[in-house]
């Protein structure tokens, strides 16, 4: 029953409620928690306030809204002595029935694999705006004025925004086991969140430097894709905030100190290229001979901002992962069917034909796919090797999810997660012949700088894009 509870919540947080918003979403969701389809009550503002942990004047103004909206039932309450007005609250049969019906028609439980998490989020009661390496198990707490120097100190401990606990469950509720959301764009957000396309983007923003995000790459509409491509995440479910200091699936962080670049090209080397073709500031005008890219790659993406490379690099890297995981013992074989496979879908997600944007002159279509294709199988092979040397793990029988990089950084560090492997983490250095293996016993342990190479955070620097 707890189970089939939270699945409810679920659906609820799927309900497109109109002109209703964030802080309103958020009093509903944390009511139905507590009470779910009963009456709560007689009972006044001040105390279901208490109850839902939300500010007396939020939780008022948030109950006058979704009675309005036909959202949830008052009634108030009869012969009533003095005092405080008494009400009774329960969420209104129109809004029962069409959870029902989403009920029946709505996804399994077995793919929405973090319904503890989404109840964390909007149950609480505390959860810090904090970095992922932060532990915080105190309640926030008044603060004193310094008498002697007149410093003023903050009023609380800085806390998640009811607002930003809304969206990240918003987000947790359409994600797969490892994090990762690419069904929802932003219109899909607003108006599940009721927030402004403004305010989404702001907190977004926000959501990764805090770490609960690892990665966030916008939706693009390009003529270089077959269709118009939604936003994709990948959320932190090791942040410390939200599993209280024990990681819920492993990871692993394989770092090659080497200078190994020249052994594997991939999405990162493109955007390198490119960006040294089209960039009117370099002090050497590159031409494409020089660039070891092909042309029609370069000339195809001549215009392209970042996050359209990064969609690319989000698609290949699920490529890759798909490849080890689905032909681990078959990857060193020469080329088969499942390689041709992977060909296609490649191929399926470029719209044809290509054309250059500046001239709409037509592109070899081929030297594209053939390129991309390669580099991917190449790279799924030197992934392969690189995580072989961590003993104790059958990747034959893993399941696990390959990381986008920072195009910037590079693949130096591998980021991998893994299901299954709660509370257990690897960190693999590679120095010339020798590779040490580390077991880590929490993500936050191992160094951030590493972590954010490997993909598991995006660099401070890299928000600001």
């Amino acid at each position: 029953m707890i189970v089939f509870g939270l699945h409810m919540l679920i659906n609820l947080l799927s309900l497109n409620l109109g002109r209703i918003d964030s802080k309103a979403r958020f009093t509903l969701a944390s009511f139905y928690l507590r009470y779910e389809f009963t009456d709560k009550g007689p009972i006044t503002i001040d105390e279901l306030a208490g109850c839902l942990g939300v500010p007396m004047r939020e939780c008022s103004n948030a109950l006058n809204l979704l009675v309005k909206e036909s959202i949830l039932i008052a009634t108030t309450a009869l012969a009533q002595r003095a005092g405080r007005l008494k009400k009774s609250f329960r969420i209104h049969d129109d809004v029962v029935n069409k959870l029902g019906i989403a009920h029946l028609i709505s996804r399994s439980l077995d793919v929405v694999p973090h319904l503890g998490v989404v109840e964390h989020l909007i149950k609480g009661p505390y959860i810090h705006a904090a970095r992922p390496d932060v532990e915080m198990y105190s309640v926030p707490v008044s603060t004193i004025r310094e008498v002697r120097t007149g410093a003023a100190v903050p009023n609380r401990t800085s806390l998640l925004s009811r607002s930003n606990r809304l969206l990240l469950a918003v987000l947790f509720a359409h994600a797969d086991r490892f994090g990762v959301v690419n069904s929802l764009g932003n219109l899909d957000l607003c108006r599940l969140t009721g927030l402004e396309q403004i305010s989404l983007k702001q907190r977004i923003k926000k959501l990764v430097e805090m770490g609960f995000i690892r990665r966030h790459v916008p939706g693009v509409a390009s003529p270089i894709f077959a269709e118009k491509l939604k936003s994709s995440y990948v959320l932190n479910l090791n942040h410390r905030q939200i599993t209280s200091g024990t990681d819920m699936i492993g990871f692993v962080v394989n770092e090659c100190a080497d200078e190994w670049a020249d052994d594997v090209r991939y999405i990162g080397d493109v955007w390198f290229d490119l960006e040294r073709w089209r960039n009117p500031a370099t002090k050497h005008k590159y031409s494409l001979p020089e660039l070891s890219t092909p042309a029609s790659v370069l000339r195809l993406f001549r215009r392209a901002p970042k996050h359209a490379i990064e969609q690319l690099q989000f698609f290949l890297s699920g490529c890759v992962t798909d490849l080890l995981a689905r032909h681990w013992e078959q990857l060193d074989i020469a080329k088969s069917d499942f390689f041709l496979g992977v060909r296609g879908e490649i191929s399926a997600f470029f719209r044809k034909p290509m054309r250059d944007v500046k001239d709409a002159s037509l592109l070899d279509e081929a030297e594209v796919i053939d390129f991309l294709w390669e580099m991917t199988i190449q790279f799924a092979r030197v992934c392969k090797v690189r995580i072989s040397r961590i003993d104790g793990l059958a990747w034959s029988s893993l399941n696990f999810r390959f990381l986008p990089n920072d195009l910037r950084l590079g693949y130096s560090c591998l980021g991998i997660l893994l299901d299954g492997g709660a509370g257990s983490g690897w960190l693999l250095r590679e120095v010339g012949e020798h590779a040490g293996p580390t077991k880590i016993t929490a993500e936050a342990l191992c160094p951030a700088e590493l972590r954010e190479k490997a993909g598991l955070l995006t660099p401070a620097r890299a928000t600001a894009d």
